[in-house]
Formats: structure tokens, sequence, C-alpha cells
């Protein structure tokens, strides 16, 4: 009798330990926050994509635990509602839709799940659950134009936009004047490829800027990769944007660029939505505050030219706002009369270039 009951004794010690050890298990496999991000394209772009990738991956190393729920060349439409729907069901509480594009669909799939968060990125509508964040890009482009205005030889910059809307426009504007505040004899020519991504569109572009004469290629396009090599290729000079990566397909004509650096912000986020002190909010900061990062210059670029350039971008953190006026616009009308300026928050209402551009800020 006392061998049986030793015996069911040890089968129910067993079973148990075999309770708590799956328990235990259980407890530290859960994930602490499930995320889904979708991008427009590939993650390995070189570009826009791989920017917000690589600053999801440092989210996930600086919060343990967080499970990533990731779908590339998510088309812009009802096939984006889907697959965030998709991901919702597998416990996803958390959604970055990466792409412009994605905000419609995002927000429809938003307004129907109330308990998920949703950050998107560089858009501009905000309900309870649904907020944005994005780099307050222009002001960031103008020490690139310093870049450039002091490396052309034939005065001729050339810069390829994937579509001319108001943040786009902006954009060039900034490192047109900032090209002309080094180089008052500078003119940037923009072709306008109708997409942010076609390779084929931005490598005509590309071919076609530097047979007019361009010396120094820029970009607002997702994947800079097509623009970056051709230049290379027909031995002029680029600076890059999106992701600090593209540096590698321009070994002998990269003079520097601008790539997002997401890590910092996509934790904070991940954070709150965790302690649960998220609120809906539109983020938007520079390079100071670790939104963006300016790429190491090439081998081609001289001292004095990265002293500037440098200089430059150390302005910006000192409250330099580009937009002060006297502006013009490519008609000679004044814009912005003396000490007149353009907020942060008005940047993205451009439909007019700066004097100097050429190109219609339209398609």
């Amino acid at each position: 009798m006392k061998l049986k009951k030793d015996y069911l004794f040890l089968v129910f010690l067993a079973i148990l330990l075999i309770f708590v050890f799956q328990m235990t298990v259980g407890a530290e496999e859960k994930p602490v926050l499930i995320v889904g991000a979708i991008y427009v394209g590939s993650v390995n772009d070189a570009g826009y994509n791989q920017a917000q990738k690589e600053g999801l991956e440092e989210m996930k190393k600086n919060i343990p635990g967080i499970q990533l729920l990731e779908a590339e060349n998510v088309p812009e439409g009802a096939e984006a509602e889907r697959v965030i729907e998709n991901m919702i069901q597998q416990g996803a509480t958390l959604i970055f839709p990466t792409s412009f594009g994605h905000m419609e669909p995002a927000l429809n799939v938003a307004k129907r799940h109330p308990e998920v968060t949703f950050m998107h990125a560089g858009g501009w509508m905000q309900t309870d659950n649904f907020g944005n964040y994005y780099a307050n890009l222009p002001p960031s482009f103008y020490p690139m134009g310093v870049a450039a205005g002091k490396m052309t030889k034939t005065n001729k910059l050339g810069f390829v936009i994937g579509l001319p809307i108001g943040w786009t426009i902006a954009n060039v504007n900034a490192f047109h004047l900032g090209a002309r505040s080094v180089n008052p004899d500078v003119t940037t020519t923009v072709v306008v490829t109708g997409g942010w991504l076609d390779r084929a569109k931005e490598t005509a572009a590309a071919n076609a800027l530097i047979d007019q004469g361009c010396d120094v290629l820029t970009m607002h396009v997702d994947s800079p990769i097509a623009i970056v090599q051709t230049a290379e290729e027909r031995g002029v000079y680029s600076i890059g944007f999106q992701s600090l990566a593209v540096q590698k397909f321009a070994p002998k004509g990269w003079i520097t660029g601008l790539g997002f650096t997401w890590g910092g912000v996509m934790t904070e986020i991940a954070q709150q939505v965790i302690d649960g002190t998220w609120k809906s909010q539109m983020l938007r900061k520079g390079i100071a505050e670790g939104y963006m990062a300016v790429a190491p210059f090439g081998e081609a670029v001289p001292e004095d030219v990265r002293k500037i350039v440098s200089e430059a971008v150390a302005s910006l953190a000192e409250g330099f706002n580009v937009f002060t006026g006297p502006i013009k616009d490519q008609e000679g009308n004044i814009r912005l009369s003396q000490g007149e300026t353009i907020s942060d928050q008005d940047m993205g209402n451009f439909d007019w270039y700066v004097e100097g551009i050429i190109g219609k800020p339209g398609f």
C-alpha cells in the first residue's frame, strides 16, 4: 500500500512540475507587445522601406519581448486593409502603416478596431487611436543644397521627385535655397516620375538631367538606388535620401545624404502603448532630435566643404528657418518679404518653386 501511495505521489508531483514548467515557458514566450508593419516595397531597397525596417529592428532590440509581424510590397488600397486585419487577428495591438498611401486604408481599419493603436508614416489624419510620425524634412535638405552648390562645376543641379506634393516641393525649394546660399549662379532642374518607385523612369530621369549638364543629382523617391547608380556610372556626383545604406552604390561620386533614423521614435511609441500612456499625436522632428541623420561625406568632398555643410546642419538646431524672406518664385514675384517666414506646419502647402528652379510644381 505504501509503495502505491508513493507511486501516486510521484505521479502527482511529476504532473505538477510539468504544469508549472508549461506555465513558466508560456509566460516567458508571451510577447510584451505584438507590432504589425506593412511596407509598400522591399525592405532591402536602400531607401524608404529599409529605413523603416531598420527602425523597427532597433525598437525590438530596445524592448525585448516585442513580436514583429511584417508584410512587404503591400499595395496602397484594399490589400493593405486585408493585411492589417490579418495582423490584428494574430494579436497585433500596434500597427505601423509605413507608406503615405497606406493612410486611408489603415484609417478604415482603425475605425473598426478602436482597441488597436496606429502610427502612420507621413500623413496628417488623426483619430483617438490613429496618429502619425515623420521627420521635419524640408529644412534638412538645405545643407544638402549647400553641399551641392559647393561641389558642382557646371552650376546645374538635378532633382528627381516621385510626386509633386507640397512637402516634396518644399524639399526641392529648401535644397535650392541652400545651394544658392553658397553659389548664386546655380540652377536646379526638377523631373517628376509620377510615382514613388519606378526604377526605369528614375534611371531615364537621371540620364536626362545629366544630358542637360547637371553634375549633382539628388532625389525624393522611395529607393534612391537607380539614380545614385546612374550618376556613378556617368561620372557625376550624387546626394542620397531615405536611407544611409545607399552610399555603398556610389563609391566615387558620393557627396553626402539624408537617412531616416526611426529606432528612437518607434521605441518611444511602443513603450507608450505597453505602458498605456499613448495618445494620438503628430510627431515632426528633425536631425537634432534624431529623426534623421546626415550620411558620412564621400572621399571626393574637400575639408572646406565638409566644414560649411556641417555648419549649415548645426544652424538648423539653433533655430535657423530656411524659408526666411526675401524669397521670389520662378516668375520673380516676391512670395516672402524681408524677414517673413514659413512655419514648419505650413511647409506642406507649397505649390510654387523658388527663383532659379527649372520645372513646373506639378505634373
